[in-house]
């Protein structure tokens, strides 16, 4: 389990940048402590609702492959507020558990959806045992992680034989006129809509960041494979805005 960090400093006094290159898990933490109490409002007006789809769209495909099990047991990481774990939950005799390191992110998702269980932890150390569970999931988190590979490594040990990775990341479109308009909506407008309704606007500015320097696409899924899926695939949503990784143990 993470211990609730040093508050002290604030990430709000790094910049967005530098964030992306450090990346500790505690500034993380803090970060999302910062706008836990503005998550789920601004999440749905800068996304235009759409990120309920993405979600949606997630849950349909893992229900598919669950397709003859009873009892899927489900984890959701980078849970934040729950958002996603409650869309799992909806398969038909899911066992959910959501884990994330934000306590405050956790406090919001416990009242939001109490017939989950919920725990504090982070990706890089799962506290479950080999081969736990049928899905694991995370929705806008992976990008976040201080260990990308660790993490995936976690993702496949808690993983059961054949069971199935989903992972939800914003995407930069590949086409040339909608990337140039994704990144000055992502990069200027963005921020400035947040800063409407936050008092902290650093995460917003931190977010297309850390959207550009993850890797995308096969880049992504060849990181899948090396850290020991036998297969991942991909699949962009809503004109390349957003993409879902697949990936089977």
């Amino acid at each position: 389990m993470v211990k609730k960090a040093d508050m002290a400093t604030s990430p709000s006094k790094e910049s967005a940048r530098s964030l992306n290159q450090t990346k500790s898990r505690a500034s993380i933490q803090r970060m999302f402590d910062e706008v836990a109490p503005t998550y789920d409002f601004l999440n749905h007006l800068l996304s235009l609702g759409i990120d309920n789809y993405w979600r949606a769209k997630a849950t349909s495909m893992a229900k598919k492959l669950l397709a003859g099990n009873a009892a899927p047991r489900i984890l959701d990481v980078a849970t934040g507020t729950g958002d996603l774990a409650d869309s799992m939950a909806k398969i038909p005799g899911a066992k959910v558990t959501a884990l994330d390191l934000s306590p405050e992110m956790l406090a919001i998702a416990k009242k939001k959806y109490p017939q989950i269980t919920f725990i504090e932890g982070y990706a890089e150390k799962l506290p479950f045992l080999n081969a736990s569970f049928d899905v694991v999931s995370a929705g806008f988190g992976v990008r976040n992680f201080e260990d990308l590979k660790k993490g995936m490594q976690e993702f496949h040990r808690v993983l059961k034989p054949g069971g199935h990775a989903f992972i939800i990341e914003p995407m930069i479109p590949r086409n040339g006129v909608m990337k140039k308009l994704y990144l000055v909506y992502f990069k200027k407008v963005l921020p400035k809509i947040a800063g409407l309704f936050s008092k902290s606007t650093f995460a917003y500015d931190y977010l297309p960041h850390s959207v550009e320097q993850f890797p995308q696409t096969q880049a992504f899924t060849a990181i899948l494979k090396k850290t020991g899926f036998r297969s991942a695939e991909f699949f962009p949503m809503t004109f390349e805005t957003s993409i879902l990784y697949i990936a089977q143990k």
